[in-house]
């Protein structure tokens, strides 16, 4: 049986658990099903916090005529519109003040 091959596809998360994290493809069933990803694994490619999560767009790699959300075979996540560093730092870097002598 040969398989299709793997499209760019965007992917929204729905709701991000411990350890599941919901998404849907718009461009997969019309995007009615709700798809189980390991929620590490959006963590990872987002950067951001598990609250953080419902809501954000990745695009994804899928087999968008898989009959069933195991034969999509996702895989290599990106977010379609990631942090930039500035948003990213935890703390801005002290101020250093001049000492006079």
């Amino acid at each position: 049986m040969i398989q299709s091959p793997h499209s760019m596809t965007r992917a929204t998360v729905v709701r991000a658990g411990r350890r599941t994290t919901l998404v849907v493809l718009p461009a997969w069933c019309k995007g009615q099903i709700l798809i189980p990803v390991e929620t590490w694994i959006i963590m990872m490619a987002t950067g951001q916090t598990r609250g953080s999560l419902p809501g954000t767009e990745l695009q994804v790699r899928a087999r968008l005529k898989a009959r069933t959300e195991a034969g999509l075979a996702l895989q290599d996540w990106e977010p379609i519109n990631p942090l930039e560093p500035s948003v990213i730092a935890a703390t801005p870097a002290a101020t250093a003040t001049p000492s006079t002598v």
